[in-house]
């Protein structure tokens, strides 16, 4: 069959590299010039490795990913580390401990730090190990679907517990939607988390490349900075696929891009099977990457910001989980945010954006004496899906209605939160719906 895969992220690559590996004649369009999508990655001239516009990382436990890398050869470039995750607390804890220097913040990532935890009385500390231990242990996310975050957090772990740790970081990340988030997302993102993290040696760019030259390997093709304009029907059930003044015939076309763009280039698809789709909100993934002479964080990789007076939802000090030399002896720090599309901060420039986030990155900074070498800003649209209560009976099939045309777009990955692993697993499975 000839195929076409509509977006180079890894859902794309990994489904035409398992079609590829099964003698199908496979095309990938890519409208950037670079592959990976969310997880494509940058590279400075004096750097070794490559790094993701968005900060990335995998849990211990991301099966598919993992396999994939094995099943490429990469497995020995996985590094297995764990750093250290912390909370940056509201001014008026006022309280400092190992990881600040003049703010409060407190590492929150094991069963002890949840003990030391400054803030919480000793009942709060027990109904929240209650909540995480539940989350953990409960195989069963279909009844949370039925109930939001905040009903969940609140009736297991309390109100001040909710109030102190837990609201801050849902409204910073979903904001007005924070309410109507369901359950079942917060219970995914405690099920999968692991203490331990890795990265793969050389960035995500290692596994995006290898992918690429597999497909290629196997007699596939990838066109990149190739935007697809149109596809429309022919008879018997094939597609032609219009692009930069070229077109091909297709038997089945897999569209891996957000909905409103698939509709946009194939307005025949039926409105009945696209209009749950079209009705999940969605955040812009916004990322300001700076480049510095010192480290900004004291030895703490991700820092969660849950005083909201702060512009920024995280801080994410890569060079405190890989080491600096592949980067030039240099720190990289992520400053990131989820904003709806309407956002301002969406329409600022780097140097804009940097002139409001810099007076409280020094407020959290270990040495403020830090020059910025370098500075790069990343935003990608429609990178979180909101999961609202019962949000995978807005999931129709992969299948579409027309025959030939199918559809997996970062919507379909529920109950789990976007990431890498289920990129790669959702290209699997839909390889194997179109080979059926």
């Amino acid at each position: 069959m000839d195929i076409a895969v509509i977006g180079g992220g890894l859902t794309g690559l990994t489904a035409a590299y398992e079609l590829t590996k099964r003698g199908h004649r496979v095309t990938v369009f890519e409208k950037e010039s670079s592959l990976g999508g969310l997880a494509y990655g940058f590279k400075q001239p004096n750097w070794d490795w490559h790094m993701e516009g968005a900060y990335h990382h995998l849990f211990t436990n991301d099966r598919y990913i993992i396999s994939l890398l094995e099943e490429l050869g990469l497995s020995e470039r996985l590094i297995r580390k764990r750093p250290i995750t912390a909370n940056l607390l509201p001014p008026n804890s006022k309280l400092s401990f190992e990881f600040g220097d003049g703010v409060p913040i407190v590492p929150l990532d094991s069963p002890t730090s949840l003990l030391r935890f400054p803030t919480l009385s000793l009942l709060d500390k027990v109904r929240t190990a209650a909540l995480l231990g539940f989350l953990k242990l409960n195989p069963y996310w279909q009844p949370l679907e039925g109930i939001t975050a905040e009903q969940l957090l609140i009736s297991i772990g309390g109100n001040h517990a909710y109030k102190t740790i837990w609201e801050p970081l849902l409204y910073g990340k979903f904001g007005t939607y924070a309410p109507r988030v369901a359950a079942s997302w917060f219970w995914a993102r405690i099920k999968k988390r692991t203490p331990r993290l890795c990265y793969i040696r050389g960035g995500f760019h290692t596994l995006i490349t290898a992918l690429a030259q597999e497909i290629k390997h196997q007699g596939g093709h990838i066109l990149p900075s190739k935007t697809v304009t149109s596809v429309q029907r022919e008879s018997g059930n094939t597609y032609y696929v219009s692009w930069s003044g070229a077109k091909k015939l297709f038997d089945k076309v897999l569209f891996t891009i957000p909905t409103p763009l698939v509709t946009a280039i194939l307005p025949i698809l039926p409105h009945t099977y696209t209009l749950p789709l079209r009705s999940i909100p969605h955040l812009s993934a916004q990322t300001l990457i700076l480049e510095t002479d010192r480290p900004i964080l004291k030895n703490v990789y991700w820092l969660n910001v849950t005083d909201r007076s702060f512009p920024f939802l995280a801080a994410v000090a890569h060079t405190n989980f890989m080491d600096r030399k592949h980067y030039g002896n240099h720190h990289l720090t992520y400053f990131g945010n989820y904003l709806p599309p309407d956002h301002p901060y969406l329409s600022l420039s780097e140097k804009e954006l940097l002139s409001i986030f810099l007076p409280f990155i020094r407020r959290i900074a270990s040495d403020s004496k830090f020059k910025i070498k370098n500075l790069k800003l990343f935003v990608a649209p429609f990178a979180q899906p909101v999961h609202e209560r019962h949000y995978s009976q807005n999931i129709p099939p992969i299948a579409t209605p027309l025959p030939g045309i199918y559809l997996a777009n970062m919507d379909y990955i529920y109950p789990w939160d976007r990431g890498t692993n289920y990129a790669v697993e959702l290209g699997m499975r839909a390889a194997r719906t179109i080979l059926q």
